[in-house]
């Protein structure tokens, strides 16, 4: 016969459950740290160091902006033409 012996569980007591659920709050405390730097760096924007770099930041953030309003118009426009053909009735 194949016996299996039992496996011995683990005891859980309050204080030890207090303690681990401690240790994963401070882990995702400092999780969610490590997280909000990382986007911060990601997303800020650079430092310049004169005027001229300070304008063509500006510059280039404008551009940007245009190009993403002008790709959104074109897309909504091409998805409008092809559910926009409908038959008409006689």
């Amino acid at each position: 016969m194949n016996q299996q012996l039992p496996t011995p569980h683990k005891v859980y007591t309050i204080e030890s459950i207090t303690n681990l659920r401690k240790a994963k709050q401070e882990e995702l405390r400092r999780s969610r740290q490590r997280m909000q730097s990382i986007t911060e760096n990601l997303f800020a924007p650079q430092q310049s160091k004169n005027k001229m770099e300070n304008l063509l930041q500006h510059v280039n953030a404008g551009i940007a902006a245009y190009d993403g309003i002008r790709t959104g118009m074109m897309v909504l426009n091409r998805i409008r033409a092809f559910f926009g053909k409908k038959k008409k009735r006689s």
